[in-house]
Formats: structure tokens, C-alpha cells, sequence
């Protein structure tokens, strides 16, 4: 099946003042709801301000070859030494959609993507310094992905709310078979 390349405009989401998580958000949900079908699916969101030199464009073709962002071994990711002691290949949340609508519970704001928002302008401050603008968002099968597992018992443990999102690719030589979507949300 081919991955759906969606593109969506939003001129109004700058990071240099405060986001409208809802407006944004209920723009992104409904192509969510119209471009999937009911079903449960892993989504990942990333920043092209967190691959220094390569356009948006440049990065969701990466994605599309390989199905990951992840197309330099020797880069860290954020929050790595936290995660080290886990077999994870990426972080990411999950969303599901029932009779063609979102199921939004437990967030903070009451859209998926004003959520992801939310967390990315407000929160990721705390470990970065500084907001993120959401610029791809991946959307996975999870039949095709698992729950990452600790293999270095001697780390640390992961905050637990935080080991929810740590994923591992079931097949790491195909990790593109597990590749639904891509959105890219354009300025």
C-alpha cells in the first residue's frame, strides 16, 4: 500500500508567540479523520529545526525511503541518555478513530495535533530549552511496531509515564512497511 503524503498549510503556527492549540489543532485533526479509516495508529511528531541543514521537503523523502527520521546511526536522539538502557527506535504517541472521529482522551487540549502542540511549544522547554515547531507528522501500523523493552537492567529507569511512548520496529530491515502516512504541516 502506498504512504499517503498529505500536505497542510498553516501559515499562522509560529513558535514565536503563543499557538491557538485548538484552531491549529482541529485543522490537522479533521485530515486525520479524512485521510484514515477507523482503526488505532502510532504518530509520530518531528521538527525539521531538529535536523540542522535539511529542508522539509529533503526530510520526508528520508522518511519515505526508509520510514524513519532516523537516517543518521550516529546522532542521539533527545532524551537519550534517559532512554539508552532501551531497545527503542523511536518516540511517539498513539491516536484512534472510531465512526470517522477522533477518540481524544486524557490530553491536556481536546484535538490530537493542538495537544502535540501544546506539549511541544510548553513543555519540551524543559529538556531543550527552547519550543519546537511540529513540521512532519508519521503515521504508523501498530501491528508493526512494539512496545520497547529494557535491555541494560544496570540504567536507570524511564519516568513511567515516558515509557508508553518508546517504540521498536518489529521488522528493523523494513521499517518503511510499517509507514501509513506522512503530514507535512507547511508555514
Amino acid at each position: 500500500m502506498a504512504v499517503k503524503v498529505i500536505e497542510v498549510h498553516l501559515p499562522e503556527y509560529d513558535i514565536n508567540k503563543k499557538p491557538n492549540y485548538i484552531r491549529l489543532g482541529k485543522k490537522v485533526d479533521a485530515i486525520l479523520e479524512k485521510s484514515f479509516s477507523d482503526g488505532k495508529y502510532i504518530l509520530r511528531a518531528i521538527s525539521t529545526n531538529e535536523h540542522k541543514g535539511i529542508s522539509l521537503n529533503k526530510l520526508a523523502n528520508i522518511v519515505l525511503r526508509t520510514g524513519t527520521d532516523k537516517y543518521d546511526l550516529n546522532r542521539k536522539g533527545v532524551c537519550h541518555d534517559e532512554f539508552c538502557g532501551y531497545d527503542y527506535d523511536i518516540q511517539a504517541g498513539t491516536f484512534e478513530i472510531k465512526n470517522g472521529k477522533l477518540i481524544v482522551e486524557g490530553n491536556v487540549y481536546p484535538t490530537i495535533f493542538g495537544d502535540i502542540v501544546y506539549h511541544f511549544y510548553e513543555r519540551t522547554p524543559l529538556d531543550r530549552g527552547y519550543p519546537v515547531r511540529i513540521d512532519l507528522l508519521l503515521i504508523y501500523n501498530p501491528t508493526k511496531l512494539e512496545k520497547a523493552r529494557k535491555v541494560n537492567l544496570k540504567a536507570p529507569p524511564v519516568r513511567r509515564k515516558l515509557i508508553n511512548f518508546l517504540y521498536k520496529f518489529k521488522n528493523p530491515k523494513n521499517k518503511k512497511d510499517a509507514l501509513l502516512g506522512i503530514i507535512k504541516v507547511v508555514k
